[in-house]
């Protein structure tokens, strides 16, 4: 049963038998606390119903109790910054913040005046001058993702460890019988799409094979996807077997374009996503895809804000979290198996 009385840090930590301060480190983020012990805190006290006393806070702190979220323009409608917008707000609300969203367009005016107290900047890109603006501003940012060259640093960041995924699954896609592979990635000007694409084309020369890419406008129509596909497939001195896309959605249509074509995904030509939805696992054929537990992302980037935040003055250190990310291997990549090599 819950007491009449609001609950208090002291009653959480109480019931777990630590310290207030260990309880109060696992709910603002700040200090060095295990994530079972945050777990374990954030259990305790919705079983409670403790509700942080914002307004008390945010006056001592003379805080607004808001966080500010900019994602790139033309990815309102991609899964998973959905997703990792989820987790934001179910973390904010943990810790008695509000979450609002900025236009994703390319105007940036009164950025530099906002009434937060952190931002949080999803993959920021070099031609997106919001980014610019918000690095470069009085508010604190957090990005999502590592900040490229010729941008300002960012207060936090929060990252994964994506060259080890995507090698990973080039093994699994050149186990599975793949010996000319193809990147169809968008025209991003991201620390994350440079990486991915890098580490694509890094493999590839390891193993002695002409990496592949083909750059399309982002967003892309089905159209355009269909007719790069087209012409990957229907090489015919270096037809692909394997077509990597580094979004989800155009990950289906490239299967959608693929069959239309006569090839048999998952056969004799396999398809990959360096981004996972639940689309792509209930796909006919299911799609094989790098997990990035965009849910998670989005508490971890939460956590980094809430610790800038309470960072003390002149502590100017950046704040950094990763988030392990994982590769499910589905019916799209089953393939021949090739024996293994005396």
């Amino acid at each position: 049963m819950r007491p009449d009385r609001a609950v208090t840090l002291q009653d959480i930590a109480d019931r777990l038998g630590v310290s207030r301060s260990t309880a109060s480190f696992a709910i603002t983020g700040r200090g060095r606390v295990s994530e079972e012990m945050r777990r374990r805190v954030h259990e305790v006290a919705d079983e409670l119903g403790y509700r942080p006393n914002t307004v008390a806070r945010n006056l001592k702190g003379s805080r607004t109790g808001m966080l500010a979220l900019h994602i790139p323009p033309d990815s309102t409608t991609m899964s998973y910054y959905m997703e990792a917008t989820f987790g934001m707000v179910e973390e904010a609300e943990r810790t008695g913040l509000i979450v609002f969203m900025l236009p994703s367009g390319e105007r940036a005016e009164g950025y530099d005046q906002l009434p937060a107290d952190a931002v949080i900047l999803l993959d920021p890109a070099i031609d997106d001058p919001a980014a610019r603006t918000l690095l470069s501003g009085r508010v604190p940012v957090v990005t999502g993702e590592r900040v490229p060259e010729g941008l300002p640093a960012a207060r936090g960041v929060v990252t994964s460890d994506h060259v080890p995924a995507v090698r990973e699954l080039m093994a699994h896609l050149h186990e599975r019988g793949a010996r000319h592979p193809a990147m169809v990635l968008p025209d991003l000007q991201s620390d994350w799409a440079f990486t991915v694409r890098d580490a694509f084309t890094d493999w590839c020369t390891e193993h002695g094979t002409q990496p592949r890419t083909v750059t399309l406008p982002h967003p892309s129509a089905p159209e355009m996807i269909h007719a790069a596909v087209a012409e990957l497939v229907r090489d015919v001195n270096d037809p692909v077997d394997a077509i990597l896309s580094v979004s989800d959605g155009t990950a289906l249509s490239v299967v959608t374009s693929a069959q239309r074509l006569g090839r048999r995904v998952g056969e004799d030509l396999l398809v990959a996503a360096l981004v996972d939805s639940e689309v792509l696992a209930l796909a006919q054929p299911s799609v094989t895809a790098i997990d990035l537990h965009p849910r998670e992302f989005g508490r971890r980037c939460v956590r980094a804000a809430v610790a800038v935040i309470e960072a003390a003055a002149g502590d100017d250190r950046t704040v950094r979290e990763l988030v392990p990310i994982s590769v499910q291997r589905r019916a799209s990549t089953r393939g021949p198996v090739v024996p293994p090599s005396s």
